[in-house]
């Protein structure tokens, strides 16, 4: 998993464990998978043994009546069984592969949306404080207005600016109760919004590193590969299916006088109905394999994509962080204000870089993380307990 601080890294955990354990979507998945296990467990068996009787009256009384019963049994050459065998279990990995791949975005899900929960109430302390000095400002104008140190119009506009701040903060509270109903929804009802802040590792493997740990391990890269060799056991059950069908029984035939019993097989030679399906299942897994190196391919391409992206988000964040370092902090600039160094239009100006500065390294701090969960994300396993 991606490396979080020891004191959040654990109440993380358990809630994706909550999540893994009771989301609604997985568990959706888990009966599914288990209907699919089922399902490969069909179809892998000889069929049932046949038994006729037969009763046959003569034409007239010296004929007597004719008797007659079979017991057989019918069997196709161990390669088909075998070929059946090798289907039902690509099958079945197959299924557990997709089953793998939809938890896994659903437990990534909820690890982008703590953050993004994170992300809101960093935002929201962010405004409190913009609306806290506003407040300030607005009750120090206040009082110049009534001693005739202040015009109107300069009230008016703190007011203005108040107003629009504490709209950003109704909204964005708005936002936070959304992402904890989501996160209720995500873990079933179950789980506890972690406290803390999702802190992701600063170092990272090399691309190249990055895309042979996922070709090995991530669901995405794994089911083309499944899905490939399901195809060529489709070819393979195809090719034993032209070999004969055996019969072998047992029966009887009983007359008034006379009786005829023993062992009786047969054969039976697929000429005409297999006629073209191992072509048709050759053509079938030239078209899986084309998907596969193709779909891996794509799937390469867009690590490598998040990677740049992730490269230039880091960079963008550490220079929004030496930017906010050097431009000092809001109070010089009240305090300058205060003193009548600056006007209060120039004051909302100065104050506004620095707080959308602010907000810009947040928001980038958040599409950061989230890239380098999407990189990681095949380490996001969540053990049993």
């Amino acid at each position: 998993m991606l490396g979080f601080l020891r004191s959040e890294a654990q109440d993380i955990k358990q809630f994706l464990r909550q999540v893994s354990e009771n989301n609604p979507e997985i568990l959706s998945y888990a009966s599914m998978l288990e209907a699919r296990r089922a399902e490969a467990r069909t179809n892998i068996y000889p069929p049932g043994p046949e038994a006729s009787f037969g009763y046959m009256p003569g034409n007239n009384s010296a004929s007597g009546v004719k008797k007659t019963w079979s017991v057989s049994q019918r069997f196709d050459f161990p390669s088909r069984y075998l070929a059946m065998k090798n289907i039902n279990r690509y099958s079945v990995r197959l299924a557990e592969l997709e089953f793998d791949l939809g938890r896994l975005n659903v437990i990534l899900d909820a690890l982008m949306t703590i953050d993004d929960y994170y992300t809101a109430g960093k935002k929201l302390s962010l405004i409190k404080k913009r609306i806290g000095e506003y407040e300030t400002l607005r009750d120090a104008w206040k009082r110049k207005l009534e001693e005739g140190a202040a015009t109107l119009p300069e009230y008016n506009r703190i007011l203005l600016e108040l107003s629009a701040i504490s709209l950003e903060k109704a909204n964005t509270e708005a936002e936070l109760t959304s992402l904890r109903q989501r996160l209720d929804y995500l873990s079933g009802g179950r789980g506890t919004i972690p406290e803390g802040q999702v802190n992701p590792e600063e170092v990272i493997l090399p691309v190249d590193s990055l895309i042979k740990q996922k070709l090995n391990i991530h669901p995405a890269f794994l089911i083309p590969q499944a899905e490939y060799r399901l195809s060529t056991g489709e070819v393979s059950l195809a090719r034993s299916s032209s070999l004969p069908e055996l019969m072998a029984g047992y029966s009887s035939e009983i007359l008034p006088s006379e009786a005829y019993t023993g062992p009786m097989v047969g054969i039976s030679v697929p000429l005409w109905s297999n006629a073209g399906k191992l072509k048709s299942a050759k053509a079938k897994s030239s078209m899986a394999e084309a998907a596969m190196k193709a779909e891996t391919e794509r799937l390469k391409t867009e690590v490598r994509r998040e990677y740049t992206g992730m490269i230039y988000l880091k960079s963008a964040v550490d220079d929004l962080r030496n930017i906010l370092k050097s431009s000092g902090s809001t109070s010089e600039i009240t305090t300058a204000l205060e003193e009548g160094g600056i006007t209060l239009t120039e004051y909302f100006s100065m104050t506004g870089v620095i707080f959308d500065a602010e907000l810009r390294l947040i928001e980038t701090e958040n599409r950061y993380r989230k890239s380098l969960a999407l990189l990681n994300d095949h380490l996001l396993t969540v053990p049993a307990k």
